[in-house]
Order: structure tokens, then sequence, then C-alpha cells
């Protein structure tokens, strides 16, 4: 009769008994807790990505520093844009001749498109939302640079601007695309 004898089972010694090797049944997980260093990571990871480079972004504009924001902006930016939801923004897209640069509003100053908040119909909703997704695309795809006009600011306080990317007019090729109207003064209708 065998005695018996120290196996290897599961990366530790077991003292067994000749044929009679059991696996031990599998240790319970740890549960959430167990886990919550690997979800803190993913979530401190996650806003990073998501909002850490408008922070970095906007901690070289920020406060008394807005006329330099406003000077950079003239000299070329190369930033991420997204859509602005509500509010103000940073670097973002509120419609088809409005965006938020680095902090400052700004309108398009050579431009009509047509109005995606307070339309007058379906049409002008639509095509106004196809002008905003164009533009978001355009200021994505280089380095954004403005000019002054002979007005520094409209009546709702926005900057007016000639705003290109990569040296060529954003208010030209919305126009040529068929999304936007050369600014002719006053607000006339898109239905």
């Amino acid at each position: 009769m065998s005695r018996g004898k120290f196996r290897v089972i599961d990366g530790g010694r077991k003292w067994t008994k000749p044929g009679s090797y059991q696996p031990e049944p599998p240790k319970p997980r740890a549960g959430w807790p167990g886990y919550s260093s690997l979800w803190l990571g993913a979530i401190f990871i996650g806003l990073v990505v998501g909002i850490g480079p408008g922070w970095l972004e906007r901690g070289q504009a920020s406060g008394a520093d807005q006329p330099q924001a406003l000077l950079a902006a003239s000299s070329g930016v190369r930033a991420h844009f997204s859509f602005c939801h509500t509010g103000g923004g940073y670097n973002c897209v509120v419609d088809g001749d409005t965006i938020w640069l680095q902090g400052q509003k700004i309108r398009i100053a050579d431009i009509d498109a047509p109005e995606t908040h307070e339309y007058r119909c379906a049409d002008e909703k639509s095509l106004g939302d196809r002008a905003t997704q164009y533009l978001l695309a355009l200021v994505n795809s280089g380095e954004v640079t403005t000019a002054p006009i002979d007005r520094d600011e409209d009546r709702y306080g926005r900057k007016l601007r000639i705003v290109k990317v990569d040296g060529r007019s954003v208010g030209k090729q919305l126009v040529n695309a068929g999304l936007a109207r050369w600014y002719r003064g006053g607000r006339r209708p898109w239905c």
C-alpha cells in the first residue's frame, strides 16, 4: 500500500493519497471591492481622455488672459472642436456660423447660415444641422485663424471675425457647399 506524497496542485503543495486527487473548489471572487481600483483607474483615464485636453487648453487662456487668447487665435490654433450643447463653450461649434474658440464666442462675419435653434421651418433646421456638422469638420481639419473686420462685436456680444482653416476661408467653403450664404445684413428667411 502506497503511503501518499506531496503533489503540486494549482501552484501549491498538497498532501494527497494516491488516486485521490480532487481539485480544490474555486475561491470566490473578491466582488466589486476587489475591482474598485480597476474601476477608479478606468474612470480616471476616461476623464483625462474625455475632458483633459479642454482643461489644459482652458488653463492657457483663463481669466485675465482672454485678450491674449484672442491674439493667439489670430496667429493660429490647432484644437479639437466638439458641438456646444448649452450655454458657453470652449473650442466648440454652436451652429453653422458661430463657434467658441479658446473661450471666446465668435460669429463668422462674412456668412449667414440657417438657424438651428430659432428656425422657422423644418427645411431651415435640416440645412442648419448640415451646416453645423460641416463647420465642425472644417475647424477640426487644420489650424484655425481669425481676422477682425471693421466692427469688433455684434449686438449679442459675439466677436465678429473672418475664420480660416489652413488659410482657406471657412465662410467661402460653407457658401460653396450650399450650406450658407454671404452675409448682407439683417435676418433673411431660409424657408
